[in-house]
């Protein structure tokens, strides 16, 4: 065979290779399921398992790790959200945001319990964001995980009701 032909076929392989993983990687949909417990609705991998634990739900994904995911439901007077404050206060490794203008979301960077991200969604009309103090007693959803990006992504995914 001639060594011509041999390297076009070789080349239009790699093209169509290129264009099937460009496809796929352009309308891969991930498979999430949407989940209700009492005052919240999130999205969580298909493939997590979960279990509810007085006021904690814990999603634990056998495959992987990375989708581990506490979510508990607590008021502004307890000790764990005081001690992420505090640490956000210290350190500034982390963010405060608005979430649809009604909630913010506070990020904590900060290793506690076997997790080293943190998120807490907190409403706007009883926390102050310019030094980082409750008002008054309210509702707070605690998120803990591993990696910033799926705590931060699941806390602003999620659809809250205080």
């Amino acid at each position: 065979m001639d060594k011509k032909i041999i390297e076009y076929v070789l080349i239009a392989i790699a093209i169509i290779l290129l264009i099937y993983g460009g496809y796929f990687f352009l309308n891969y949909h991930y498979q999430e399921t949407e989940l209700s417990f009492d005052s919240i609705t999130l999205q969580a991998p298909s493939s997590s398992q979960y279990a509810v634990a007085g006021d904690t739900i814990e999603f634990k994904n056998p495959t992987y790790s990375f989708y581990n995911l506490n979510l508990t439901k607590t008021t502004s007077s307890d000790a764990r959200v005081k001690t992420l404050l505090k640490e956000y206060v210290n350190f500034k490794d982390g963010s405060v945001d608005y979430l649809n203008q009604s909630y913010y979301v506070v990020n904590v960077n900060f290793e506690e319990r076997g997790f080293s991200n943190h998120a807490m969604i907190i409403p706007v009309d009883s926390f102050d964001k310019d030094n980082l103090s409750f008002t008054r007693n309210s509702t707070v959803f605690l998120f803990d995980a591993n990696n910033r990006e799926f705590v931060i992504d699941s806390a602003y995914n999620s659809q809250v009701v205080l």
